[in-house]
């Protein structure tokens, strides 16, 4: 009786091979990817996604610089880690589109219905958050509608800024919401 002679060499199933196959091609693939950051980068749509804390923590690691001159793209960000706040952050794109920045001047001037409505003063202080500097909007002098308001802005990604606002109350203000601007292309 003739039995079969087994190879020294272990045989692969045809999944095995096919596994085998893909796992070589990932390493291929990968190995030739330029090296990205481990943090996923940050968006308009992550942010509507964050929580009160998430968006203080990242505001904290944010810097202050100055805002580019003209348009900035604004997002109300009026209900954070509720599932409401994407749909919120859309209802009030059609109220309030965002900024013009006039550096020069050091003003900033929102834009409500497509119109430069509520202007602001333009200047670098200690945020109410941390005490770290921030880019501050200040309407007290500029605003009877906005002048118990106060801005404050940090850049948190390539053009990318992140927004508190501040009601002045008495003994401490206190945070009404925050705001995203994006530079427009």
């Amino acid at each position: 009786m003739h039995t079969p002679r087994r190879s020294s060499r272990a045989a692969l199933p045809a999944g095995g091979l096919l596994w085998l196959a893909a796992s070589a091609l990932f390493l291929i693939a990968t190995a030739s990817a330029p090296a990205t950051a481990s943090e996923p980068s940050i968006s308009v749509p992550s942010l509507i996604q964050m929580s009160g804390p998430e968006l203080d923590a990242l505001y904290r690691q944010g810097t202050s610089v100055g805002l580019p001159p003209g348009r900035v793209r604004g997002t109300a960000l009026l209900a954070p880690g509720a599932r409401r706040n994407g749909a919120m952050a859309a209802g009030t794109r059609l109220v309030w589109q965002g900024k013009n920045i006039d550096p020069a001047n050091a003003v900033a001037t929102n834009r409500f219905f497509g119109l430069p409505v509520v202007r602001g003063q333009l200047y670098e202080a200690p945020s109410w958050l941390d005490g770290a500097p921030a880019l501050i909007l200040d309407y007290s002098k500029t605003s009877r509608v906005y002048a118990r308001n106060r801005d404050e802005i940090r850049q948190i990604g390539p053009g990318l800024f992140l927004g508190l606002m501040y009601g002045r109350a008495t003994p401490r203000p206190n945070l009404k919401m925050y705001f995203v601007l994006q530079v427009e292309p």
